[in-house]
């Protein structure tokens, strides 16, 4: 075993024990490739972008089935490259159900009209909403540039005046933070 791959099985032993800074140093490293690689495949940036921060996520959450039979970047690879597969099905149903004439496609959509539902649901809203401004204003902000305004990473970068990497990073963060509470929210009923 080389120095380098000793090195990376010491830092994957700390993120496996839950050590987020660890993670944010496999991602730093490898996350210039995984977009390279996710670009390359999808040819735009902006879906690249959102599927390198979806394969670090579920990097992430699935880190503890890392077993070192590879490479932390093959893993992470192979995690992304799968993303990136059922994001081109998923968008080529969608392109050909848009080539089907309205009057062959004509489905009836149930809506559901219970007044119950509706308030828990808005109830949800307001407690992601409140959820949201709870979070570090660096992470907030980076956000909510990127899922509310829709801004790519550069774009941020430059509004913030941070580098890319630190916006990725913050980003993937929030992310993490809003997936811990729906699960708990789901946990909680």
């Amino acid at each position: 075993m080389n120095e380098g791959s000793k090195n990376e099985s010491d830092i994957i032993k700390k993120i496996q024990n839950g050590d987020n800074s660890a993670y944010n140093v496999m991602i730093l490293k490898y996350q210039n490739r995984i977009y390279s690689t996710l670009l390359g495949f999808l040819k735009s940036p902006q879906d690249a972008e959102d599927l390198m921060q979806q394969a670090f996520v579920k990097g992430w959450q699935n880190i503890n089935k890392f077993r070192g039979e590879s490479s932390f970047y093959t893993w992470i690879y192979r995690i992304a490259i799968n993303l990136a597969k059922n994001h081109l099905k998923k968008s080529s149903v969608v392109n050909s159900s848009k080539n089907i004439s309205s009057e062959q496609n004509e489905i009836e959509f149930s809506v559901d009209l219970n007044p119950l539902h509706e308030l828990e649901r808005e109830q949800l809203k307001f407690r992601l909403k409140s959820f949201i401004a709870k979070l570090p204003e660096s992470l907030r902000t980076a956000f909510l540039m990127r899922e509310e305004e829709g801004k790519s990473y550069e774009e941020i970068s430059r509004a913030t005046d941070c580098p890319i990497g630190t916006v990725r990073s913050r980003i993937f963060r929030a992310r993490e933070e809003i997936l811990n509470f729906f699960e708990d929210e789901i946990r909680n009923g």
